[in-house]
C-alpha cells in the first residue's frame, strides 16, 4: 500500500531568535512558513504559558503545531499532511528550512514519517 500522507517531526536546538518568547511574532513566523510552503491556513491559535509558547494551525488537508521553550532555545514542530506524499515532502522541506532560518537554529533534527501504510498487511 502506498503512503496516504506524511508527518514531519522537527526539533530545532539552540534557537537564538528573540521571536521565541513573543507569541504574536512566533505565530506569524509559523503561518508564513506554512503559507510559503503552499498550504492554506484555515485557523490558527497561539498560547503563551509561563515557560513556553504553542502555535496550532489547521490547514486544508493538514495540521501543524509548534512548541517553543524560549529559556532553552528549543523548538519542536509537527506537521502532518494527507494526500500525495511527494508534494507534501517538498512542502515539509520548505517549512523545515524556513523555520530553521527564521528561528536561527544552531542544529536541526528532522524526520519524515510515511502515514497510512500497513506493513503488516499481506
Amino acid at each position: 500500500m502506498s503512503p496516504q500522507g506524511v508527518t514531519l517531526l522537527l526539533d530545532l536546538y539552540e534557537c537564538k531568535s528573540p521571536a521565541l518568547g513573543n507569541q504574536a511574532v512566533l505565530e506569524q513566523i509559523v503561518v508564513s512558513a506554512l503559507q510559503f510552503a503552499g498550504w492554506e491556513v484555515l485557523e490558527q491559535f497561539a498560547y503563551h504559558a509561563s515557560e513556553s509558547v504553542a502555535v496550532l494551525c489547521l490547514l486544508r488537508e493538514a495540521h501543524a503545531c509548534l512548541h517553543a521553550l524560549p529559556a532553552s532555545g528549543f523548538v519542536c514542530v509537527e506537521v502532518s499532511a494527507l494526500g500525495k506524499p511527494d508534494a507534501a515532502r517538498a512542502a515539509l522541506e520548505i517549512v523545515r528550512g524556513y523555520l530553521a532560518q527564521k528561528l536561527i537554529a544552531r542544529s536541526v533534527n528532522a524526520r519524515i514519517l510515511e502515514r497510512g501504510t500497513n506493513s503488516s498487511a499481506p
